[in-house]
């Protein structure tokens, strides 16, 4: 449990960890501890292999303090080795060693004619020493550490499989703690298995003196049993019986109380218990013969509903209901000519509409004729014509024809043919088709029909010496001068015709046309001609200068505080240079009164 846990920690913690660093930050702190670790294992492997370390291989540690006594503690620390302290390989260092401890004597240190009082000498702690413990803990801090790093390492790598992995090992820690539990569970049952035997021991005893009893229990029963068999049966009979008769008067089920009453039936019945249910059975047996034909009988009107035959439904008593249709199957010939000559009387009120609209579409064909000759009487840039044309919805207004050639047929002569149904189906068939067609249009555009939905607006333009082209935007047919000047023309004839001539040529009206500068000169001028035969006086606003204007209004100069103010004071009158300079000579020309 505890090996899972720590795998388990070490994984999540790694986990956690590499969300923090990236993959580089890891590869530098990873190569850094390297370094580290192995600069440990060197100084490690220095403190092991030194001359300290050798002789206490060899002597014990009160002979080596005596030496450390005696000579230089440095020494203890050198190498073995080249750059230190070279012992041979025959162990001859260890006799020369043994030599020198030969001349401790306690305290002393004595050979002929030299004696050394070292008592008062402690041997020195080598630095070295005490680090090898602080190495080795350090060593396995920085191996634990570069363990965990080449984790986190290996989870940056693939966070999904190591967060599979940790799922996995923390359902290792679930079962560990799992088979942990069971295992103490265990160890609290085996205390208690003596317990527990004895408890089954005397239940087994106890279920066997039972178990005689029963026995004897039983074969009295068998007696009782057998005697209880055959009156059991005798019931059962008597029951079977009464069920079957209790289901079928449930079943049964009873006339309504509003059942037109019939003839009474007047032969004997036998209602005897051993008839009562076979009587039963033909009841109701009856009963669902009579609601299946009821069902039928629904059935087949729900089928002339869908064909069309619902005038019936407002009567709330079914009988009447079936009775009225009934007389009207009997009938059949005669309401079909009803129906037929009603269908025909609709076709002559919807053609009356359909006339004035029609009419309507008729007229302002005509209208646009006249106004488009009325525009063409002068030529606009390089345009030879232009021309507002319709482009009618022909299949509408092929079945508004339809309807309104049927009801002409219908109307004519004293008769009224409308009601001779003798004549061909086919031309029935036709107005069906229009007025279906209508009928679509006419809820496509929300409930009406007017002269607008029977065509849209088209601008004809032909270039010189070029093909008419039809536009159904005119800002895209022309240069944008060509443009403007098409739409200024066709607005000034528009309000033309829609204003009384005689009150029309009483005054003029202005209008403002802004970017005037677009319109080339020669367009200019045929507008200004044209505007003032119409009645109408342009104002041409422009930043540009303008040759083809008579009058020059400076807005700057009646502008002031309280906005702009404009009079006749302000205009300027302004003419062209070859006009003013053609009136000079003139007046040049003319003789003095002195000489005529």
């Amino acid at each position: 449990l505890l090996a899972a846990k720590d795998a388990h920690d070490e994984l999540a913690g790694a986990l956690a960890q590499s969300r923090q660093f990236s993959a580089e930050d890891l590869d530098e702190r990873l190569r850094d501890l390297e370094k580290r670790l192995k600069s440990v294992k060197q100084q490690l492997d220095h403190a092991d292999n030194n001359s300290y370390a050798r002789l206490r291989e060899e002597f014990s540690q009160q002979d080596v303090e005596r030496l450390m006594r005696l000579f230089n503690s440095a020494l203890f620390s050198l190498p073995l080795g080249e750059h230190g302290i070279t012992l041979d390989e025959n162990g001859d260092w260890v006799k020369s060693v043994e030599l020198i401890l030969d001349g401790f004597k306690g305290e002393r240190f004595e050979v002929p004619g030299l004696s050394i009082d070292i008592s008062h000498i402690e041997p020195p702690a080598l630095q070295a020493l005490a680090d090898r413990a602080a190495l080795r803990d350090q060593k396995e801090r920085l191996e634990k550490e570069l363990k965990q790093l080449k984790t986190q390492q290996a989870v940056a790598a693939d966070r999904a499989a190591s967060k599979t992995q940790t799922e996995v090992l923390y359902q290792q820690v679930l079962d560990a703690q799992k088979a942990l539990e069971d295992f103490r569970r265990a160890q609290t049952l085996s205390a208690e298995e003596g317990d527990k035997l004895e408890q089954m021991a005397q239940m087994e005893a106890a279920q066997d003196e039972l178990k005689r009893s029963s026995d004897a229990f039983t074969e009295r029963v068998q007696q009782l049993s057998a005697k209880l068999q055959l009156v059991g049966r005798q019931i059962g009979d008597m029951e079977a019986k009464q069920r079957t008769l209790d289901d079928a008067l449930r079943r049964r089920q009873l006339l309504p109380s509003d059942l037109p009453f019939g003839t009474p039936f007047m032969d004997p019945i036998d209602d005897s218990m051993d008839n009562l249910l076979p009587l039963l059975n033909d009841y109701q047996d009856s009963w669902q013969g009579l609601l299946r034909a009821d069902g039928q009988i629904e059935a087949l009107y729900a089928q002339v509903r869908l064909k069309g035959v619902a005038k019936f439904d407002s009567e709330d008593d079914m009988e009447r209901r079936l009775q009225l249709l009934i007389n009207a199957y009997a009938h059949r010939t005669d309401e079909a000519l009803t129906l037929g000559k009603a269908r025909r009387a609709a076709v002559t009120d919807i053609a009356r509409t359909l006339r004035n609209i029609r009419s309507d579409y008729d007229s302002l064909e005509h209208q646009l004729a006249l106004f488009n000759r009325e525009i063409n009487k002068r030529q606009v840039s390089n345009l030879q014509s232009f021309r507002i044309v319709l482009a009618p919805n022909k299949e509408a207004l092929k079945h508004i024809d339809q309807i309104i050639h049927s009801a002409g047929q219908y109307e004519e002569g004293e008769t009224l043919s409308v009601f001779d149904l003798s004549q061909s189906a086919e031309q029935d068939n036709k107005n069906e088709e229009a007025k279906e067609y209508l009928a679509r249009l006419v809820a496509a555009n929300h409930n009406q029909l007017g002269l607008k939905d029977l065509f849209e607006l088209a601008f004809e333009i032909t270039k010189v010496n070029g093909q008419p082209v039809i536009h159904t935007d005119i800002d895209g047919a022309a240069s944008n001068g060509t443009t403007m000047t098409i739409k200024a023309l066709t607005n000034m004839y528009l309000l033309l015709h829609l204003m009384d001539r005689d009150q029309a040529g009483r005054v003029r009206l202005p209008y403002y046309l802004d970017e005037a500068a677009d319109i080339d000169e020669k367009n200019q001028a045929a507008l200004l001609e044209t505007s003032l035969q119409l009645g109408f006086v342009p104002i041409l606003a422009s930043v540009k200068p303008q040759v083809c204007a008579s009058v020059a209004i400076d807005l700057e100069g009646g502008s002031g505080p309280a906005g702009i103010y404009i009079d006749e004071a302000d205009w300027k009158y302004i003419r062209r240079h070859d006009q003013v300079k053609a009136t000079v000579n003139e007046q040049a020309d003319e003789p003095e009164l002195d000489a005529v």
